[in-house]
């Protein structure tokens, strides 16, 4: 579910009540950190230039603020607050350009991953996504190895249920080996459909990232020899 319209919500509010206690404070001194605030709301939001934009409308609020607040602040002078003001804005122009880098990385990663789901559905091998031996995803010819006519039938499920109880030990430890890194192939591997038959694959494993995280792929062809 799309909630950026409550994100850009919060950004408005706490810019608001951020630039209402800075007014309200001689020279704004400590105030002035709570801008980065709504600057890390933006990681939540698919609009790549939103961390510019709010950078920029932050620092203008910055400046804005040293000519409102009080300046009846003891010790601290004029300068020292400007000065201030210019780091901060500063370091806020910096914890953008790290934000921007971190949110078109995790664009890049979706967008990948979307063109991998693409392109796995077409395949005429099964195509398997663990994560903590649980399905995450099958493609189309993962339906129709394990003889399931819906995804729900499959997702969620540990792999190792669904594999013959004599192959289990040895896919167990094959998972485990490819978690650390190891790309594994299983030439004999039973997997119980849905009807209770059993067919024999030839699979290869590799990990992969899903969803943002780490994850296991299983390749799965039906085996001539068995």
């Amino acid at each position: 579910m799309d909630n950026s319209h409550q994100i850009i919500g919060y950004i408005v509010f706490s810019i608001a009540v951020i630039f209402f206690l800075d007014i309200l404070t001689p020279l704004g001194l400590i105030v002035g950190i709570l801008y980065f605030i709504p600057l890390f709301f933006t990681v939540y939001l698919k609009w790549k230039d939103a961390p510019s934009l709010i950078t920029i409308i932050s620092i203008l609020l910055i400046f804005a603020g040293f000519f409102l607040s009080p300046r009846d602040f003891p010790g601290i002078t004029i300068l020292f607050a400007f000065i201030n003001r210019l780091f901060l804005s500063f370091m806020m122009i910096i914890g953008a350009f790290f934000i921007s880098s971190y949110t078109q990385i995790q664009e890049d990663l979706r967008m990948n991953e979307e063109r991998y789901r693409s392109l796995s559905e077409w395949s005429p091998d099964a195509i398997v996504v663990l994560r903590e031996g649980k399905i995450l995803y099958t493609n189309a010819a993962g339906l129709n190895l394990f003889g399931a006519e819906e995804r729900e039938k499959i997702i969620g499920q540990n792999i190792l249920d669904l594999v013959d109880p004599a192959d289990r030990e040895n896919v167990k430890k094959r998972i485990d080996q490819t978690m650390l890194g190891a790309r594994m192939i299983l030439e004999r591997m039973g997997i119980s459909r849905m009807n209770g038959t059993v067919v024999q694959v030839l699979a290869s494993t590799g990990k992969i990232t899903w969803d943002g995280g780490p994850a296991i792929q299983i390749h799965l062809m039906e085996n001539p020899n068995r």
